[in-house]
């Protein structure tokens, strides 16, 4: 079958955060918002015909999660990882983010200090503080557009006897690095000597452009899995942000143990119903929808590339290895962040998610949301030159 990513889906009137805000920075009228990471593209037809079916039964009260979708999470795993993994090292929990809220407060104590790659999802700022732990920054050190880890800076951090947990974003958003094998061994190790805990959000996993190309952490050998809590989900790959499902992994039962209770505590012991029904369909008979998103996607963010390279060559993204998110420069252009922001904004009527969002290491960059029909992408950039050439 195939799935066509070109058909403009109206979205405006479904209370859409990405169109229906009216935020003037992102959606308001007239701009392209090319921001929030959801997709403008339909999920897979078996996701809608599974809600549907469900749907047409007229009770939705109280439900659990049942083998069906702990079997889906890890037959999906096995099928696409050639991972062999354990349905009893899985919990549900409503999201990735009250996920890791959840484990900052079961595994970390008011004034503990908890440890960042910044530029990062700017979420996980505020998780921290929000639970009233302290944020240690790891910069990560960027050279033209490729982000590699300060090894000397993160060994150093982990050293801190306050630093109690790493929270890991694999693959990294908003930079689109994915981390290789020896990296993710490098750091695991050197948490594990250092008694830090990693929390690793791998919610973009199966958003890897090269084949086979993504190592996913409980991949890794025990004694670092061991130290982990792994987070993942089906929202991103298959477009189902909205149902607020997810998957926290351990193959350690104590943490494990202690992850459930204090998200029993915490009142996230539920997951969504349809959420549960959407995440079975997609892992189960969503793989070769997800085929040809993938070099569709990848192709969206080579054409913004090129048309960079080629047309504005002051503003530059590198193709990110992973995900749908582009970290685009626009340092060259010599303009106060807050002027390249407004020039955004009022000139080219594109709503782009400010670099500083994810931490001061963004200034004089932009996210843009390239998981949009290709001739979207294109308005978008054309607008982009017009600005600047009238600027």
């Amino acid at each position: 079958m195939k799935f066509d990513f070109d058909a403009v889906i109206d979205r405006t009137g479904t209370k859409s955060v990405k169109w229906d805000t009216n935020h003037p920075s992102f959606n308001a009228e007239g701009m392209i918002p090319l921001w929030v990471a959801d997709m403008d593209f339909a999920s897979p037809p078996q996701v809608t015909e599974a809600l549907m079916k469900r749907v047409s039964h007229p009770v939705y009260g109280y439900t659990f999660l049942g083998a069906d979708f702990y079997g889906a999470v890890r037959e999906w795993i096995e099928r696409r990882f050639s991972v062999a993994v354990e349905e009893s090292w899985m919990t549900g929990i409503a999201g990735v983010m009250p996920g890791i809220r959840v484990a900052i407060e079961a595994f970390t104590s008011p004034g503990d200090k908890v440890l960042i790659q910044p530029p990062v999802y700017h979420p996980f700022f505020h998780a921290i503080a929000s639970r009233g732990r302290q944020v240690v920054e790891n910069p990560l050190v960027e050279r033209d557009g490729f982000y590699e880890i300060d090894w000397d800076d993160f060994a150093q951090k982990v050293r801190d006897p306050q630093v109690k947990m790493f929270l890991l974003c694999a693959p990294h958003n908003p930079v689109g690095r994915d981390w290789t094998r020896e990296e993710l061994i490098r750091m695991g190790e050197l948490c594990r000597e250092n008694g830090v805990l990693l929390a690793v959000d791998e919610i973009h996993a199966d958003l890897v452009y090269q084949k086979d190309g993504h190592t996913p952490y409980y991949s890794l050998p025990r004694e670092l899995t061991d130290n982990s809590l792994i987070f993942l989900s089906a929202a991103k790959t298959f477009n189902l942000a909205g149902f607020f499902t997810a998957i926290m992994l351990t193959p350690n039962p104590s943490h494990l143990q202690t992850f459930k209770k204090t998200a029993a505590a915490m009142g996230h012991d539920f997951v969504n119903l349809l959420g549960a029904e959407a995440t079975i369909a997609a892992y189960r008979h969503g793989e070769p929808w997800l085929e040809q998103l993938l070099p569709y996607l990848h192709e969206n963010a080579k054409y913004i590339h090129h048309f960079l390279q080629t047309r504005l060559p002051l503003v530059s993204m590198r193709v990110p290895q992973a995900t749908y998110l582009g970290w685009m420069d626009f340092r060259r252009l010599g303009l106060p962040h807050d002027e390249v922001a407004r020039l955004l904004r009022e000139k080219a009527k594109l709503g782009l998610h400010s670099g500083t969002t994810f931490g001061r290491q963004g200034k004089g960059f932009f996210r843009i949301n390239f998981a949009c029909p290709r001739h979207v992408l294109a308005e978008a950039m054309e607008r982009l030159e017009r600005a600047l050439q009238e600027s």
